[in-house]
């Protein structure tokens, strides 16, 4: 077995990626990106044993010294198995990963698994640990059948909005693009969002110049008003439509363009030969509006799983003294060394660092 890191220049990267199904996320593109919200530096490690493979993505973010950890970019990166791989290559591959890293000055890895190509992920390092569900919408069934399983609210916001003169159209030239980070911030606040979720003008550009034609941007328009818009990520290898972020006008909240958007990206995508468009997670709480809102355009759903690894125990324990009861403890905020102190009183309502 044979270990090693790869850059986001590295063609080895692109070439994995033609081996293995895999989404947006796993891209050298969208790690660029990714360097602007997590402050860090973006590799992928990959692990071979002949014409088997496995690549992970991550970040690195440095702590002290050579110490640095790794942790998965913002949406659902997780590792990629090559196709054809035997039962036991991922779990050995994973661990050659892990020796690599702790080698190279690595203290922990906190990994968000892929909801639908992690499904069968087990690992014997680390906590794998459950975090919620997920929601997606199967595109490969008729416009009839979304339309079916479409809630009656959904329905009716939709329709509304349609007899009100709202239309959708794909923003090809991203000339809406500054109304639309607009909205999303205006909504985020709205929401109370942490500062996490909020991100620069960089970001976006860089979404836009390295992703290309894999992002879509879906803004919805009342007598030529952007009133709401949405982002979606494309990986037509996998056939894998990501809803990504959202906005909408306040003021024209009657009109509920989120859902008329969503309605209108499930029949791009299957129109334009996707498979699957998904539209990800909730709000982690016991009451959680978002995720219902999502389950009203489909039933089906999917296991959001993290997995986090103490990859230097030593260093980690050192690192996360005063900050955990027990270092092998990995079900609360991982890793615990970079716990805000003042949240520590906090620990029962904390909810798991950096959950989409």
């Amino acid at each position: 077995m044979q270990a090693k890191l790869l850059d986001t220049t590295s063609s080895a990267w692109h070439a994995a990626l033609e081996r293995c199904s895999h989404d947006c996320y796993h891209t050298p593109a969208w790690m660029k990106t990714a360097q602007i919200s997590e402050r860090g530096q973006a590799f992928a490690v990959h692990a071979t044993d002949g014409d088997h493979e496995l690549l992970v993505p991550y970040i690195r973010r440095p702590i002290i010294g050579d110490l640095w950890d790794a942790t998965s970019a913002y949406g659902y990166g997780g590792p990629l198995v090559s196709m054809r791989a035997p039962a036991n290559f991922a779990d050995a591959a994973f661990c050659a990963a892990v020796a690599m890293l702790r080698e190279a000055g690595c203290v922990s890895w906190f990994l968000r698994l892929h909801p639908l190509l992690n499904m069968h992920w087990k690992s014997s390092l680390g906590l794998v640990l459950e975090q919620g569900q997920t929601v997606s919408i199967d595109l490969t069934k008729a416009p009839e059948k979304h339309w079916q399983e479409t809630q009656s609210r959904h329905k009716l916001g939709i329709n509304r909005a349609r007899r009100a003169g709202v239309t959708v159209r794909r923003d090809r030239d991203f000339d809406a693009l500054s109304r639309f980070i607009d909205l999303y911030n205006e909504t985020m606040t709205r929401r109370g969002a942490a500062e996490y979720y909020f991100f620069d003008v960089q970001y976006y550009r860089s979404l836009v110049e390295e992703l290309g034609e894999d992002l879509l941007l879906m803004v919805a328009e009342e007598a030529d008003e952007v009133i709401g818009g949405a982002l979606f990520t494309l990986s037509r290898r996998s056939g894998i439509m990501q809803y990504h972020l959202s906005g909408s006008d306040w003021d024209y909240r009657h009109r509920q363009p989120t859902k008329i958007i969503i309605h209108t990206a499930r029949e791009w995508g299957r129109m334009h030969g996707f498979s699957r468009l998904h539209l990800g997670g909730g709000l982690g709480s016991a009451v959680d509006s978002l995720h219902e809102f999502k389950r009203g355009f489909s039933p089906d759903t999917h296991v959001f799983r993290t997995q986090r690894v103490v990859v230097n125990r030593q260093a980690y324990q050192s690192l996360s003294a005063g900050r955990i009861a027990s270092a092998g403890d990995l079900h609360g905020y991982f890793p615990a060394y970079r716990r805000p102190v003042a949240a520590m009183a906090h620990a029962n309502s904390e909810l798991p660092e950096l959950t989409p």
